[in-house]
């Protein structure tokens, strides 16, 4: 084998493996946000054992501010999110999976599938419907679908890495 056929090949490796690593500013948003989560689940834990009532008072407070803090890293997780490389992500094909969906048409009074009140005209009142349920269906299963895609674990010492199971 030649030598440049050779080296063409383990760049491509490594453009495959670069490609597949996460950034290090998402590394650090998923460890901040696997970290304020862990503190919080355990705040918790606190809170539900508590008998005496000014404790719980106590805990209570700080589950609120604990609740906050989480509120931000989520938005630095997500904005963080936005930056990656979608790689092997596949968007939800809302159509497919809620297409079924019944809707009632207002012109009508009749019931009509999803999918075929946003195939209406864009002026229609079943197509506003329509489009507002789209859009809420595609933003909390994308997510969904999104963390159920991207698993994580703490190794021996301690470091947040990703479980991966692709060969």
């Amino acid at each position: 084998m030649k030598k440049s056929k050779l080296m063409e090949i383990i760049n491509e490796e490594i453009e495959g493996i670069v490609e597949a690593s996460m950034s290090r500013k998402f590394k650090k948003a998923t460890e901040a946000l696997y970290d304020v989560q862990l503190k919080q689940q355990q705040l918790r834990k606190k809170f539900v054992a508590e008998k005496d009532p000014v404790k719980r008072e106590k805990l209570k407070k700080e589950l609120i501010t604990m609740h906050k803090v989480v509120q931000k890293v989520q938005s630095s997780f997500n904005a963080a999110l936005m930056q990656e490389p979608a790689g092997e992500l596949e968007e939800l094909d809302v159509r497919k999976v809620h297409g079924d969906r019944r809707i009632d048409n207002p012109d009508t009074g009749n019931a009509v599938k999803l999918r075929t009140a946003l195939k209406a005209p864009k002026d229609s009142q079943v197509y506003k419907i329509a489009k507002g349920m789209y859009d809420r269906l595609a933003e909390t299963m994308s997510e969904a679908e999104l963390l159920e895609k991207i698993v994580f674990y703490r190794d021996k010492k301690g470091k947040l890495r990703r479980f991966d199971n692709r060969k």
